[in-house]
């Protein structure tokens, strides 16, 4: 995917420039994401921004393949650029995913990218997390750890045993893994959910997985084998957004030309929903900025940490989103959602059915409430976006129905076990004007913007 994509890129894929209409005066485009608690919140509870699945120089194929000199440095280029992007776009928690060839060998401190004037957080005399403070005062947060068949997220220490047996630890696919992975005070997570089998997900001991993961819409031997989308077809519209012409489309929105749901990932998590398991979801960013040197139209490079984390995020729901204690518990409970920022960041969602949250369980009888979220600080003079949102209902062994639908609050009777989760979409017609001479059709396509985590009923 790395080389084709920059190969492409490099050779100017695209169509030809058009006319661009330098009459039209739009607001300006912001590449950064607002703070997360100006989205609402509701019970107490805010949002917190967070990215899962993030690779750090402390990872072998991260930064152009050159994470590191020959003595071990990091690349220090490559490292400010994600520490910038996180504070760009206001991430309140980073949860690192190095590959085990790296990551396994360093001692556990290393692997928060830390600086002399970051925080460590302790806990029993351990640091546990980082957490770096922005220029305008935002604090995020680092967590350690591990993209493998498995990816444990949030470790408070390495898996027990020597460099080789964590090594084997981080690399096994199975419950055992797992259970490791929460000794050491982790999360068990799935990355690719697309190109897992359904026994792997069966076997291993997962508290969530990736409902969505950016390399794999992207990459065309993925997009052919496990997504059966036309393999080259991202890599051609994305060009379009490598164009330097006057009037060429904001480069932030390239996503648009590969942003699919991943249905072979939806239809696998909602397999194991039907199973009786309790599984959480996100939105996997698997940023590496290795993929895409070329500069885009805005001088920026095509992958880079921040353009990627402008894409989209993962909301967990906390009363306090610099406690990683209270991060690491919303996501293993399923106190969350997915957003795809790029078509707005959502303001006012909310699901829940009365005192039971996302990932929690309610009876049989309840109501589920759905807010149906509008976009953050939309300019009047944009064209209005239209939002819908469904509510699908899992039964016990599999049976899938829609049970509500529409563009303004639902409340939804619970009238039978299962789990029942709900997703939104949008049709961005907002975004279409800042495509200029590429023309609005991107924007007038239906689009995933929301996957939340269930709530089940019993």
């Amino acid at each position: 995917m790395r080389a084709a994509a920059a190969a492409c890129l490099l050779i100017a894929c695209g169509k030809d420039p058009a006319p661009a209409d330098a009459s039209l005066e739009l607001p300006a485009w912001d590449p950064t994401l607002p703070i997360a608690r100006q989205l609402g919140g509701a019970r107490g509870l805010v949002p917190a921004r967070g990215i899962v699945h993030l690779h750090s120089p402390y990872s072998h194929d991260a930064c152009d393949g050159n994470p590191r000199d020959d003595n071990g440095v990091p690349n220090e280029p490559c490292l400010l650029d994600l520490r910038a992007a996180l504070c760009t776009t206001h991430v309140d928690f980073a949860a690192l995913t190095d590959h085990d060839d790296t990551m396994a060998d360093e001692d556990f401190p290393t692997l928060f990218s830390m600086r002399g004037d970051d925080r460590a957080v302790m806990v029993d005399g351990a640091q546990v997390a980082s957490q770096l403070t922005c220029s305008d005062g935002h604090v995020v947060t680092f967590t350690v750890g591990g993209e493998n068949e498995l990816m444990p997220i949030m470790l408070d220490r390495h898996v027990t045993g020597t460099v080789a047996e964590r090594h084997a630890i981080y690399n096994d696919e199975t419950g055992t893994a797992g259970a490791a992975f929460h000794d050491a005070g982790g999360l068990s997570w799935i990355a690719h959910t697309e190109s897992k089998t359904l026994e792997l997900l069966r076997a291993a001991s997962i508290d969530g997985l990736e409902v969505y993961n950016l390399h794999a819409n992207i990459d065309p031997d993925i997009r052919r084998d496990f997504l059966g989308l036309p393999p080259g077809a991202a890599l051609t519209e994305a060009a379009e957004f490598a164009d330097t012409n006057p009037g060429h489309p904001e480069p932030d929105l390239a996503m648009l030309a590969f942003l699919t749901p991943n249905l072979p990932a939806i239809d696998k998590w909602q397999t194991l929903l039907g199973e009786g398991r309790k599984v959480a979801v996100s939105n996997g960013s698997d940023a590496h900025q290795n993929a895409i040197p070329v500069a885009f139209g805005d001088g920026e490079r095509g992958d880079s940490y921040r353009r990627v984390m402008r894409w989209f995020s993962n909301h967990a729901l906390v009363t306090d989103p610099t406690d990683p204690a209270a991060v690491q518990t919303a996501l293993a409970s399923g106190r969350m959602y997915t957003a795809f920022e790029i078509l707005g960041s959502p303001v006012g969602f909310d699901v829940h059915a009365g005192a039971i949250e996302l990932g929690g369980t309610a009876a049989v009888g309840s109501t589920l409430s759905v807010a149906i979220p509008t976009v953050f600080a939309l300019d009047p003079s944009l064209p209005a976006p239209t939002i819908h949102a469904r509510v699908i209902h899992v039964a016990p062994g599999g049976n899938i129905t829609e049970v509500a639908a529409g563009s303004d609050a639902l409340e939804v009777p619970l009238a039978a076990a299962g789990a029942y989760r709900v997703e939104v979409t949008i049709v961005p017609h907002h975004l279409g004007p800042y495509l200029h001479d590429l023309g609005p059709s991107l924007a007038e396509v239906e689009l995933p913007w929301i996957y939340a985590s269930p709530i089940y009923v019993e």
